[in-house]
């Protein structure tokens, strides 16, 4: 049995005996061999940085000074001895002596605080010149990445490791500091173990009352603590206690802003308040942290080893004094002088080996942030172009270049006549899922044809314009695009050939223009044709009554920040807390500061026409460029009037354009359809016309009554 299972509270701890490192503090010098070559590459495009050749310069040069200072301060805190020694001895103290001291003790000190405060100051432009480049980095790890690849839970955790902590710290700066601080480091050790060692030789019993001085500095360097768990070994911790797990998800309700709303409208919170309180008296004091129910699982360790084991290593230097003073009691004054002098500069040594102990574990560390920080520019997409006859010229291209695959359309002619689909007993899984979202489904749409998808809920609707934007590919069978395998095309030119508006749209955290102007990135300053988009999708009217009109922000990107007093109480100076004046002022319109008081009183409906407006966008700017219009329910949140308004304006502008719908209504657009396929169970089952399926008397002919009746 490799596997060992301890109760801590409410956690279950299973641990591997065996002992594996797993973390990058713990990996081996090969980690460090590996990512050479990557802090390499990462040293060249610092240097690449034209603000910081200088900067870094001086910043080398204050570390190396701030190496040495140490060492000189000791050695006057070591001629004290010598003014000792001759006052016991010979009753007299060199007063130029003690003055140079003196001063050279201060000017120490000063140079000490100086430099540590110039490093600061000149550690600040360069972090931020950094962290302005790499940020470039991010944004491309982040943008060039297709939706199953972004949506794995794995790629997920790969992106937030090497970026966590970037905000705060640019990686690079940080492998820069890193590494120059451990050699400044390493030279102060040097430096002041020479200057140490000179002063202590000749001193009785100096080495030794220096050792057992350390020795208690060394003990108590902080460390991370984990009782009978080691920090280097495989280990997890879970619980099952079903009122730990209730209250926290409790707590977690009443601090979401997600869920403010309902518990505000339904006024359930007097029973949440219930219900939490009983689950958390029910747990009592198994409830706790994960690490405090382990440290307080350790009592036996933790009384040796914090209480009684640091007063024993405390004590050992004032034995071996007591002892010397017994046998040597004239030299009393000097020992005593010696050990306090020893003290204090075993302290500041002790300080300086931990600085280098950390400094080194987290070198591994950081060298291993850095292979990913690179890897992650390197995730594989899941959606790939397959090579054909006429890509094998382009075998030297990366898969994901988006110059690999066969162009589309060969001549762009022939997009103004749109673009015919063609489905041959594709089926398709979520990932993730064992549930077919699509089954042996087969169809063809023509070129120029409108085409409806009608069907309940889940019936694949949805899966189907996902399959032919290729943010997925399927499972089994095949996707032709003019006659095409889609898996052989460029995604790039075929995502360009394409206008499409899904059911879950997204407002992106930026102004109503941009938001729209993203329909078509080339055309975004334009802001008369992003107006005629909007008038297009029904948007203009109550843009143009918003204060600042396009240039809206619906989800400000950026969150005002506001002081530690709660609203309603008294502040120190006993005024009641009213941030109304302040955001008055500052013309703040959201209490959270994020800009999402109800994306600024718009309705799902209104929401819903800014995003057909981006939609438009790409139609009307990009006329030439685009052959295939894919809506998914595009009328989910519009009104009778508005979603008539819109079918109507959508058949304008379609001319000779291939045009696919889904929707779950039946009316007025089905009668208009060149093809309607009509969907259930992830699977096609009817298809025609809509005079043919009402002539079928099947499954699409009963809804449409159905539908029809309700405004009979």
């Amino acid at each position: 049995m490799t596997i060992r299972h301890s109760k801590y509270g409410v956690w279950d701890v299973y641990e591997d005996l065996k002992g594996l490192p797993t973390t990058p503090g713990h990996q081996s010098w090969s980690v460090i061999i590996q990512a050479l070559p990557y802090v390499w590459r990462m040293i060249k495009e610092v240097a690449s940085i034209r603000e910081c050749w200088l900067l870094l310069a001086v910043y080398l040069s204050l570390l190396l000074l701030s190496s040495i200072v140490p060492a000189i301060a000791l050695s006057y805190s070591g001629q004290l001895l010598t003014v000792v020694d001759s006052a016991v001895q010979h009753k007299t103290i060199d007063p130029a002596l003690l003055s140079n001291i003196i001063i050279g003790a201060f000017v120490s000190s000063s140079a000490t605080r100086v430099l540590r405060y110039a490093i600061q100051r000149i550690a600040k432009p360069i972090r931020t010149h950094i962290r302005i480049y790499y940020s470039v980095h991010t944004f491309h790890a982040y943008s060039r990445l297709d939706v199953p690849t972004f949506d794995d839970p794995a790629v997920q955790r790969q992106l937030q490791q090497p970026f966590s902590h970037m905000s705060i710290e640019p990686l690079a700066f940080t492998v820069i500091s890193v590494t120059l601080r451990s050699i400044s480091t390493a030279i102060q050790l040097v430096t002041q173990s020479l200057v140490l060692f000179n002063l202590l030789r000749d001193q009785p019993d100096g080495l030794l009352l220096a050792f057992l001085c350390s020795l208690l500095g060394f003990h108590q360097r902080p460390k991370f603590h984990l009782g009978n768990l080691k920090s280097n070994s495989v280990w997890v911790a879970t619980t099952n206690d079903a009122d730990y797990i209730k209250s926290e998800g409790l707590k977690q309700t009443v601090t979401d802003a997600t869920h403010r709303k309902e518990i505000v409208a339904s006024g359930i919170a007097p029973y949440l308040l219930s219900e939490y309180r009983k689950a958390v008296y029910r747990v009592s004091t198994r409830a706790t942290d994960f690490y405090a129910a382990v440290m307080d699982n350790s009592d036996t360790y933790v009384i040796f080893n914090f209480i009684f084991f640091p007063e024993i290593l405390r004590a050992l230097p004032e034995i071996v004094f007591a002892v010397r003073a017994l046998r040597q009691p004239e030299s009393i004054p000097l020992s005593l002088a010696s050990l306090n002098l020893i003290k204090q500069t075993t302290t500041s040594f002790t300080s300086t080996a931990f600085s280098l102990m950390n400094d080194t574990q987290s070198i591994t560390t950081t060298f291993a942030r850095v292979i990913q920080l690179y890897e992650v520019a390197r995730i594989p997409n899941r959606v790939k172009v397959v090579p054909t006859e006429k890509t094998k010229e382009q075998q030297k291209l990366d898969q994901d270049d988006p110059n690999f695959g066969v162009p589309f359309p060969e001549n762009d002619q022939t997009l103004r006549l749109g673009i015919s689909v063609e489905f041959c007993q594709v089926s398709f899984k979520y990932p993730g899922s064992d549930t077919y979202a699509l089954r042996n489904t087969s169809f063809k749409i023509e070129r120029g044809q409108l085409c409806v998808i009608v069907g309940t809920n889940g019936s694949g609707k949805s899966t189907i314009l996902k399959l032919i934007a290729r943010l997925y590919d399927p499972s089994e069978g095949r996707i032709l695009i003019d006659g095409i395998d889609v898996k052989t095309l460029r995604i790039a030119d075929l995502r360009r050939a394409i206008s499409v508006l899904f059911q879950d749209y997204t407002l992106f955290p930026l102004s109503i223009r941009e938001n729209i102007g993203l329909g078509d990135p080339y055309h975004s300053n334009d802001l008369s044709k992003i107006q005629h988009a909007a008038e297009l999708g029904g948007a203009h009217t109550f843009i143009d009554r918003l204060p600042e009109k396009y240039e809206t922000y619906l989800e400000r990107p950026v969150q005002d920040y506001y002081s530690e007093l709660p609203e309603g109480t008294e502040n120190p100076f006993g005024n009641l807390v009213d941030y109304s004046r302040v955001r008055e002022a500052g013309n703040i319109t959201s209490v959270d500061g994020g800009g999402s008081a109800g994306n600024r009183g718009l309705s799902g409906g209104q929401m819903q026409r800014i995003a057909l407006a981006r939609t438009f966008m790409r139609s009307v700017a990009s006329e030439h460029s685009v052959g295939l219009l894919l809506f998914d329910e595009p009328s989910a949140s519009l009104d009778p009037t508005a979603e008539h308004d819109l079918f109507e304006r959508l058949r304008r502008l379609r001319g000779n354009k291939t045009m696919i719908f889904s929707s779950h209504r039946f009316g007025n657009l089905t009668r208009h359809a060149d093809l309607i396929l009509y969907m259930n169970d992830s699977i096609v089952l009817e298809e025609g016309t809509h005079d043919q399926l009402i002539q079928q008397d099947g499954e699409y002919a009963r809804i449409w009554m159905l539908q029809a009746q309700a405004f009979l």
